[in-house]
């Protein structure tokens, strides 16, 4: 099994997909508490003393920790004993680190509008090796072109796999959802025996 995971501020989209192919789960799971703030980085500590700053981020990254990992475990227990998550599939982050302090976040723009977003991106990380579950990244918005290529397969075609999926699955089947099936289904091309290439053109063409 591999999770695509598509994460925003404070929530994301979780949809799974089995060795046969088949999206056989898709969810939204909340990654902080709710009346924490989701974007300290980038609103509440921007006109802050230092020290509460400081201690309001280290409130709201314990949150996010502490739910990201609930909302991945539940998602893991959930489908256990019929399914295992093998690996996760996540977008390439905006940055190559976590800013350590608030003084380090908001002494560059561009750093204090991504800081909230690497928060996220590091703690569904986190999650994922506290799981061990392996982790791969991928580039955004470039998963239906990586699924296809690994699979060997037209990019319309894995369009119309995406379309059926959705149609199964019944609303919400948004772009977000579509991007993180695509996701799944590129990492599990790379690891299963069995020919996406043909199990995708039997779902196509019953």
């Amino acid at each position: 099994m591999r999770v695509g995971i598509a994460h925003h501020l404070g929530w994301a989209v979780a949809v799974t997909a089995s060795a046969g192919h088949v999206v056989v789960d898709r969810r939204r799971i909340e990654l902080i508490e709710p009346g924490i703030p989701s974007q300290p980085y980038h609103h509440e500590t921007v006109r802050m003393p230092p020290n509460e700053a400081e201690a309001l981020v280290a409130r709201v990254r314990d949150s996010v920790m502490r739910t990201t990992l609930g909302g991945l475990s539940s998602l893991r227990d959930e489908l256990l004993p019929k399914y295992s998550i093998v690996a996760m599939t996540l977008r390439i982050p905006p940055m190559a680190y976590v800013p350590v302090t608030i003084a380090e976040a908001h002494a560059s723009y561009p750093v204090m509008c991504r800081a909230d977003g690497m928060m996220y991106h590091d703690a569904v990380c986190r999650a994922a090796r506290d799981l061990d579950v392996g982790l791969e990244l991928n580039e955004r918005g470039g998963e239906v072109a990586r699924a296809a290529e690994r699979l060997g397969m037209a990019h319309e075609d894995v369009d119309r796999f995406l379309e059926a999926a959705g149609d199964s699955l019944g609303p919400p089947w948004r772009k977000e959802h579509r991007l993180a099936a695509a996701a799944a289904l590129g990492a599990l091309s790379m690891r299963t025996s069995v020919s996406l290439r043909d199990a995708l053109a039997s779902t196509l063409n019953p």
